[in-house]
């Protein structure tokens, strides 16, 4: 939120300086609760940081795609992970992070961010998210990230992997020899 709230003074300030124009947009991606639970969050935010905690201050929050493919937990919280609940595609997004671009996420917020993330990266307004479009890189053009580039700022810590690990071994998400 606060992120946001100065990158829009500065936007201003350029425009009412006669700078050219610089196409940035915060985004915020929910890891815990819902789209509804965040604009909450950033509003009180906002407000107790001497804004004045309106909807129409906050940040972009990224949606999951209507059309994806969720288990039961994740359809009734509209696409959304359940926080600190193990699911396959969180460990997906994990591996693939760490074997095909040597980023280490932890699994309670920048997993399922990137999750997220990645469903709008690879989705195209014709043919939605699937495994067809695996390691390409199509962005929806009404998703907020659509022809940008994307400087994630990592929220979350890296301590409690090991732990987690241990939860998806336990759900049978995983093996014992992939534990670190």
């Amino acid at each position: 939120m606060l992120l946001h709230r100065e990158m829009t003074a500065l936007l201003k300030q350029r425009e009412a300086e006669g700078q050219p124009e610089l196409d940035i947009q915060i985004v915020v991606v929910p890891c815990v609760g819902d789209d509804t639970y965040a604009m909450r969050q950033m509003m009180a935010l906002d407000e107790n940081t001497g804004g004045p905690g309106r909807a129409s201050d906050t940040p972009t929050i990224l949606r999951p795609h209507a059309d994806g493919n969720y288990g039961s937990s994740r359809r009734r919280l509209g696409g959304y992970f359940v926080f600190g609940e193990p699911a396959a595609a969180i460990l997906q997004t994990f591996q693939e992070m760490k074997e095909s671009h040597h980023v280490f996420l932890d699994l309670l917020y920048g997993a399922p961010a990137w999750s997220l993330l990645l469903q709008h990266w690879r989705a195209t307004p014709s043919n939605g998210v699937g495994k067809a479009l695996r390691g390409k890189r199509y962005i929806d053009d009404s998703c907020p990230i659509a022809g940008r580039q994307v400087m994630y700022v990592h929220s979350g810590g890296q301590e409690g992997i090991a732990s987690q690990l241990t939860r998806y071994k336990h759900k049978g998400l995983i093996d014992s020899n992939e534990l670190q």
